[in-house]
């Protein structure tokens, strides 16, 4: 297999920098980001970047860490598929810059199982308010993102930390959906609200697909071809 194949279809998962030292051959921000700028550029990163990442175990806040945002803005373009999985967002601020504008070549998106310390708008897709931002069509519209995936629910959780919102989005379903017009695949799993309803969720999630499609146009999940429910 030639080397662009192989990095077309290989996935690259990158840990924090912190990650324990004694776990040898793991690939951090930091050492990728080294790699990145190497002029030498012996691994041809540039040449041939990889395209799917799967960032893991992250602690994000861009306020208080300005390296991790130079890693999204130097690698989040050249990203066809991510998944963020068992990441912990600080601020909805940097969730959305990661999804909404750092990463504009996205064809595949994997929420896996993130925490968020940061509080959830209050929500009922009852209706379309045109007065909240969020609510509005965005102009950085991303047409190239085709599959979704989001799973939730966290297997262990230490409910004894009040900070935490743990694995309800920091956003509504209708800001997510709004910057994604032609998703062909979804997959959704183990969904819960605040109060840990599962079935609530998901009318909540289906109901925002509708009023999407309803007010911001008819080209939103004109091309869906496949919607997956697990345990919801």
């Amino acid at each position: 297999m030639s080397l662009p194949i192989w990095r077309k279809n290989a996935k690259l998962k990158i840990f924090e920098e912190d990650v324990d030292e004694d776990n040898d051959g793991v690939l951090t921000d930091a050492g990728y980001m080294t790699l990145l700028q190497s002029p030498e550029d012996r691994y041809q990163l540039k040449k041939q970047p990889f395209r799917k990442y799967i960032i893991t175990d992250w602690d994000l806040n861009f306020d208080q860490d300005e390296e991790k945002l130079g890693f999204w803005t130097k690698v989040g373009p050249l990203m066809r598929h991510l998944c963020l999985d068992s990441c912990t967002f600080e601020r909805v601020e940097d969730f959305r810059k990661i999804l909404f504008e750092l990463t504009p070549n996205l064809e595949s998106l994997e929420l896996n199982q993130n925490k968020f310390k940061c509080d959830r708008p209050i929500q009922k897709a009852s209706r379309l308010d045109p007065t909240r931002k969020e609510h509005l069509k965005p102009e950085n519209v991303q047409k190239n993102l085709k599959k979704f995936k989001a799973r939730l629910e966290l297997e262990e959780v230490d409910y004894d930390d009040d900070a935490i919102d743990w694995d309800v989005l920091p956003i509504t379903w209708i800001e997510l959906f709004a910057h994604f017009p032609n998703i062909e695949r979804m997959l959704l799993m183990d969904l819960e609200n605040e109060e840990g309803s599962a079935s609530d969720e998901l009318v909540e999630c289906v109901k925002s697909m509708e009023i999407t499609r309803d007010n911001l146009g008819s080209e939103y999940f004109a091309k869906l071809k496949e919607l997956d429910i697990f345990r919801a």
